[in-house]
C-alpha cells in the first residue's frame, strides 16, 4: 500500500523560470501548454477520462497568473515543505485507515491567487481525487495553508480508499458502480463527503471543513425537502449542483453539510464504529440504518 507525494509545483516553477523575458500572453500560453503536457504524463495510467479531467483542472486552477507573483508564491510554497507535510499526513491516514491494495499518487500543484473559493473558503488548499490513481492538490500559499493541507489530504485519502472499495466508471453521463451496475446518486455523493469530513476531523479536529461553511441547522432544515426529493437522482450535473450549491436557489456546500449530518448522526448512534468499517458501508445502508429517520444536528 502506498500513496506517493509528488511536488509537481517544482516542475511548474522550472517552467515559469524558463519563460522569463517572453511577452506576457506568449509566456502564459506556453505555461498552459507545458502544464497540460506534464499533467498528462503524471496521469498516464489513470485512463483517458481522468487524464483529460486532470489536465483541465490543472489549467483552470492555475488561472491567468502574473508569472512574477507565481514564481514568488512557488518559492514560498517550497519553503513551507508541503511534500514533507503530505507524507506525514498520509502516514497518519494509513495507520488509522489501511487499504492494502491502494497504490496512488498525490500531486501537489499551484492554485490561483485570484480564486475567492480557494483562498477565502478553502484557506488556500483544494483537493480532487481521480478514481484510485491520483489526487490533485492545488495550493496558493497564504494564511494557514499548512493546516488546511493536512485536513484536505486526510479528506481526499478517504476518497481514494472508498474508490477502491466501491470502484466506479463513467458511462452515459453518469457515474456507475462497477460491482452493482447502479449509478451513483446524490445520496451516495453526500454520504461519501460526510465520511471524508468525519475522518479528516477525527485527525484534525480544529480544521474548518466544507460541511461547516454551509448554513445553520435551521436553514438546512428548510433546504432538506429539495434534497430529499432528489436523493436518488443520478444526473451528474444535478448531483454537483446540490453537493456544492449554486449560491442562488441552492446554498453553497449544502450537500457537504447534509452528508456530514447524516454520517455524524449514524456515528452518534453507533459510537464504537471505526473508520475502517464506516468507509466500507454503502450510503444507503448508513442512511436507512438511522434510528427514527434522519434529523439535522450541529455539524461538529
Amino acid at each position: 500500500m502506498s500513496v506517493t507525494a509528488i511536488p509537481a509545483y517544482r516542475v511548474v516553477k522550472k517552467f515559469v523560470r524558463e519563460l522569463d523575458g517572453l511577452p506576457a500572453d506568449s509566456a502564459l500560453e506556453s505555461l498552459w501548454h507545458q502544464l497540460r503536457s506534464y499533467v498528462n504524463h503524471l496521469l498516464n495510467g489513470a485512463g483517458v477520462v481522468f487524464a483529460d479531467l486532470g489536465q483541465r483542472l490543472a489549467i483552470s486552477q492555475i488561472g491567468d497568473p502574473d508569472l512574477s507573483k507565481l514564481s514568488l508564491a512557488l518559492t514560498g510554497l517550497d519553503d513551507g515543505n508541503p511534500k514533507v507535510l503530505a507524507e506525514e499526513t498520509l502516514q497518519r491516514c494509513t495507520q488509522l485507515l489501511p487499504q492494502p491494495d491502494l497504490a496512488a499518487q498525490l500531486i501537489i500543484l499551484p492554485g490561483d491567487e485570484q480564486s475567492n473559493v480557494l483562498n477565502m473558503q478553502m484557506n488556500g488548499v483544494m483537493g480532487v481525487t481521480l478514481g484510485t490513481h491520483s489526487t490533485l492538490v492545488f495550493i496558493w500559499p497564504s494564511g494557514s495553508w499548512q493546516s488546511s493541507l493536512a485536513y484536505t489530504i486526510a479528506h481526499e485519502y478517504v476518497h481514494l480508499v472508498r474508490n477502491c472499495v466501491f470502484p466506479k466508471t463513467a458511462s452515459g453521463g453518469k457515474i456507475i458502480f462497477e460491482q452493482t451496475g447502479e449509478p451513483e446518486t446524490l445520496l451516495d455523493a453526500m454520504v461519501t463527503e460526510g465520511i471524508a469530513d468525519a475522518f479528516a476531523l477525527q485527525l484534525y479536529p480544529n480544521a474548518q471543513a466544507l460541511s461547516q461553511l454551509a448554513l445553520s441547522t435551521a436553514d438546512q432544515l428548510s433546504t432538506w425537502p429539495k434534497i430529499r426529493r432528489r436523493l436518488h437522482n443520478s444526473d451528474m450535473v444535478d448531483i454537483r449542483r446540490f453537493l456544492v450549491g449554486d449560491n442562488d436557489r441552492i446554498p453553497l456546500w449544502i450537500g457537504y453539510a447534509t452528508g456530514y449530518s447524516i454520517v455524524r448522526q449514524y456515528m452518534n448512534q453507533h459510537p464504537t464504529i471505526y473508520p475502517n468499517a464506516l468507509v466500507r458501508m454503502s450510503a444507503r445502508t448508513i442512511f436507512e440504518s438511522l434510528e427514527h429517520g434522519f434529523e439535522f444536528t450541529e455539524n461538529r
